[in-house]
Order: C-alpha cells, then sequence, then structure tokens
C-alpha cells in the first residue's frame, strides 16, 4: 500500500515579484492552524537548505548541535532521545558530523558502555554561522510581525510542546 503525497509541496513559496513574501495562502490552508504552521515549518526548511549546504550541514545536523551546545546530554542514547531520534538515525549522522569535526565521542569514564558526545569548538562556530541564517531567515519571514507578536508565537509553540521559557 502506497502512501499519500503531501497536500503541501516542498517549493519555495516565494512571490514572483518579492523574493522575501509568501505567494497567496490556499484558503483551505489558511482555514486550518496545524497547515499554517506545516507551511510556515516547511518555507523555513525550503529557505534555510541553501544556506546550510554552504555551511556543509543540514536540518538534523543544526538541530543536533544546538541540543549538544545547550543541553549537554550525559550519554549518545539521551542525545538521541532529545533529538527524537532512534539511536540506529542518530550514529550516522554522529558520524558525519565528527568526521567534519564538529562533535566528538568519548567512552563515559564511570561507564564504558556509555558514549558521550560533545560539540567542538569547531561544531559552535558552525552552529553560530547556522544560527546566523537561520535569523535573517526568520526576520524574512516574520517580518509583517512587531517583536511582541513574535515572542508571543515562540512563547505559544514552546506551550504546545510543553517546553520551559528559554533562560535569559
Amino acid at each position: 500500500m502506497g502512501y499519500a503525497r503531501p497536500v503541501i509541496d516542498d517549493q519555495a513559496c516565494l512571490a514572483q515579484d518579492d523574493p522575501n513574501r509568501l505567494s497567496v495562502l490556499p484558503q483551505g490552508v489558511a482555514e486550518r492552524r496545524g497547515l499554517l504552521v506545516y507551511k510556515l515549518a516547511n518555507e523555513l526548511f525550503v529557505r534555510m537548505t541553501p544556506h546550510f549546504e554552504e555551511l556543509g550541514i543540514d536540518g538534523r545536523d543544526y538541530a543536533l548541535l544546538a541540543v549538544l551546545s545547550n543541553d549537554a546530554p550525559g550519554s549518545q542514547a539521551e542525545l538521541a532521545r532529545l533529538c527524537s531520534l532512534l539511536p540506529a538515525q542518530l550514529v550516522p549522522v554522529l558520524d558525519a558530523l565528527e568526521q567534519g569535526g564538529l562533535v566528538e565521542r568519548r567512552r563515559d569514564d564511570r561507564d564504558r558502555r556509555r558514549m558521550i558526545v560533545r560539540i567542538t569548538d569547531e561544531g559552535r562556530a558552525r552552529l553560530a554561522q547556522a544560527d546566523a541564517a537561520a535569523r535573517t531567515i526568520e526576520d524574512e519571514l516574520l517580518g509583517p510581525l512587531d517583536d511582541e507578536a513574535v515572542a508571543r508565537l515562540g512563547a505559544g509553540f514552546r506551550d504546545a510542546l510543553g517546553a520551559p521559557a528559554p533562560a535569559v
């Protein structure tokens, strides 16, 4: 049995006359919050991909570097859990990041069965570059919103996902 094709394609939704503006929003999407979130996330993905490719990473790498930078998971298994990945999905991603010098793995001194993954200085530098690109794209997409609306949007997403507010 095959899977249905996605309703929303993966092409950038840019209007022809303004490269920073989304195309017309179909009413069928505009009336459904879930599809609005999906469309915005898809637009972020499409616009970030070329920037990330220049940095030699992808969205999954970006998420892993961000988690390693902020959360310092105690094991490779915990990193997989924090990134919503199966350990078997995590290993090839870590292999590539390690080969690129962005992360390092070592055995836990207290439990030799556990691997601890840490972000390297080069990984932090690459993460900072990816953050800068992401901020630029977020500013383009969220430009019509004022700072308060953007803050409420972020708080709403964190609330919906059950995440605490970031430390300031």
